[in-house]
């Protein structure tokens, strides 16, 4: 039995009443426009082209079967319509998925109680999950950065991303020197447009990372060389 479990949300009109956190609202902003609220959107997301599907869920596969020992607790955050959240309870694994996107709780919902997994879909806020410290031994956050256009705004969320994760975190993040980033910088320059696909550099990521206490160990292309999609693994330091 599957509960939508409606955590804790959070409320942008405390962040705007002091000067100090102007930035902070506006780049939640552009993140939240990203979110999946209607059912139209999260159901024609759900159904995007199937091998694009078969390469992204090869490359988290990939990435979980290099894990040893392989956590047995996961937080899928954000799941979005429940395509890796899935993935890892075919495994056997105990997956909690989250979002905040109405559309798509219920479409990922609809999905795991459909094939009667060990998963929870639940909507949560990433800046403001509502778990405690380290309860979950593995953490995966698939194609959320790139939707962040900021340092900051990025650090923010891997903050609380690695608050709630006790040992290992898979993130993706787009490469910056892959053809497909530097075709698109091009275009962008060329056209005077901004794009909605932030790149990040691996430097960054390991920079945010290393201040919660976690050591790059792994870093997976999804095409080495020329697609610009990774997924980098990162693990808590012994203590």
């Amino acid at each position: 039995m599957i509960h939508l479990i409606f955590a804790k949300e959070f409320h942008m009109h405390e962040l705007a009443s002091t000067a100090p956190h102007v930035a902070k609202v506006k780049t939640e902003q552009n993140h939240r426009q990203r979110i999946k609220h209607s059912l139209d959107k999260a159901e024609k997301y759900s159904s995007r082209k199937l091998h694009k599907h078969a390469a992204e869920m090869a490359l988290i596969s990939r990435a979980v079967d290099h894990l040893s020992p392989l956590p047995r607790t996961w937080l899928d955050a954000p799941c979005g319509v429940g395509r890796a959240t899935i993935l890892l309870a075919h495994r056997g694994l105990d997956v909690t998925g989250v979002d905040l996107g109405e559309g798509a709780l219920h479409v990922a919902q609809q999905a795991v109680e459909r094939q009667d997994l060990n998963a929870r879909i639940e909507k949560a806020d990433l800046l403001d999950l509502p778990y405690s410290d380290h309860q979950f031994d593995g953490l995966l956050c698939f194609r959320l950065i790139h939707h962040l256009p900021t340092p900051q705004h990025r650090r923010e969320i891997i903050d609380e991303l690695c608050r709630v994760t006790k040992d290992t975190v898979l993130i993706s993040y787009l490469s910056p020197w892959s053809p497909t980033s530097v075709k698109r910088a091009l275009r962008c320059r060329l056209t005077g447009r901004k794009s909605v696909q932030n790149i990040t550099p691996l430097s960054e990521l390991k920079k945010h990372f290393s201040a919660n206490g976690f050591t790059l160990i792994n870093d997976l292309a999804q095409l080495p060389l020329v697609h610009s999609l990774h997924l980098a693994v990162f693990k808590r330091h012994s203590p």
